[in-house]
């Protein structure tokens, strides 16, 4: 019996939908890594637009437009607890990224002052004092030689969170603090919840393993963020219509509303992306690299290294750690003393002499001596194209040998 032309796309509609609720469960029911590190280390954006190539086309429209803005990303084991791990990595990176000692000392001195918080809701201190101390003594650490004199140096931050007993330790305090935060105001928070504040305290923010929800994140961010001047930042990957990721931002909404430059911005925000049930970090473009440094050129010009090449040679009016080049940037550098230019228009890993002869006409370079100090200003740079912060690089592009 031949099918009739009705039941023909009766059936490919049945298709249609199978296709369509195929694609949303490889996209709403993301799977978190429950076994990798606790916090991983950073990795090129271009891998959460891989991840999702075979999706619902609205993820795949949303991760596309996420690499051009988010340089890098950083995954958060998915054991019930990645908000607050997340929060609370992200909270120590940002103060270390400060490279400021005072600053982090203050923060030090504010943590310990919030202890009586948890003394005048009825904890006990022998209860909580081994949890502070963790966060102490790693607030200790950034704060001092030699993690404070390389403040984009993440390892002190990564390896700490990475010790079960460090990481475990200081994501309790935290959620003691912010108990006792919510017992002593709730005239802020019990508006939005439907329970009373004793009962959501006690299930939600205090059992370990008990992932973080908005309000939770509120609660933190007005605990622990808000006083020290910094801001949070989250973007939710959903099925909603946009074409990027939605965007909230939690901050002092007291404050004067105010312009702040791009690098003061990339130091003081902690970025996560939500994914349902999931949040990782990640990272504008710039966020990794410290503000530009302008440099005199009058101070400047007639300084030489021991080769004899002029530092005016080696440095433009500014230099800059950012791999994505501007325009303004190129205009600025010197082309009266055989200087070379580190942008090359389409290629920031390439340089290229800044006059006809350049770098490489120099006396110097003929001695050998220049060899030395441009290898190892170009090799551990993000110019280097085989260096892991460059916007081109590929893990299997290195070698022992890089």
């Amino acid at each position: 019996m031949a099918e009739t032309s009705a039941s023909v796309e009766e059936r490919a509609g049945m298709k249609t939908a199978q296709e369509l609720a195929d694609l949303e469960k490889l996209s709403a029911t993301y799977e978190p890594d429950v076994n990798g590190p606790l916090v991983g280390q950073l990795q090129s954006s271009k891998i959460l637009e891989a991840e999702y190539a075979g999706a619902d086309p609205v993820y795949v429209r949303k991760t596309a437009a996420l690499s051009p803005k988010y340089s890098n990303y950083r995954t958060i084991r998915g054991d019930g607890n990645c908000g607050w791990r997340a929060l609370a990595f992200g909270y120590f990176e940002l103060l270390l990224r400060t490279g400021d000692e005072k600053f982090i000392q203050n923060e030090m001195d504010r943590l310990k002052s919030l202890c009586s918080w948890m003394n005048e809701v009825g904890m006990s201190e022998y209860l909580y004092e081994d949890f502070v101390e963790e966060t102490i003594e790693l607030l200790k650490t950034i704060s001092q030689s030699p993690a404070i004199d390389n403040p984009y140096d993440d390892t002190p931050v990564v390896e700490a969170f990475n010790r079960d007993d460090a990481s475990n330790a200081i994501i309790t305090h935290l959620k003691l603090l912010v108990s006792a935060h919510l017992r002593l105001h709730p005239d802020a928070y019990e508006a939005f919840i439907e329970t009373s504040i004793e009962d959501y305290r006690s299930s939600q923010i205090e059992p370990y393993g008990v992932q973080i929800d908005h309000l939770g994140v509120k609660a933190l961010v007005d605990v622990l963020f808000i006083p020290a001047g910094l801001v949070v930042e989250i973007s939710y990957l959903d099925r909603s219509e946009s074409d990027e990721v939605n965007v909230h931002k939690f901050e002092d909404e007291s404050a004067p509303p105010k312009v702040t430059p791009a690098e003061d911005e990339a130091q003081k925000t902690l970025r996560m992306l939500y994914r349902p049930g999931h949040y990782d970090l990640i990272y504008k473009n710039g966020d990794l690299a410290p503000a530009r440094i302008p440099v005199s050129y009058s101070a400047t010009a007639a300084a030489t290294t021991e080769g004899g090449v002029r530092v005016s040679m080696m440095l433009g009016t500014e230099y800059t750690r950012n791999p994505f080049c501007s325009s303004v940037f190129s205009s600025q550098v010197f082309t009266g003393g055989g200087g070379f230019d580190l942008c090359e228009e389409g290629y920031p890993g390439l340089l290229r002499g800044s006059t006809g002869s350049g770098l490489g006409s120099t006396d110097a370079m003929n001695k050998g001596k220049i060899d030395d100090a441009y290898t190892k200003l170009f090799k551990h740079s993000h110019y280097n194209t085989s260096h892991y912060q460059n916007v081109n690089f590929q893990p299997e592009m290195w070698s022992p040998q890089d």
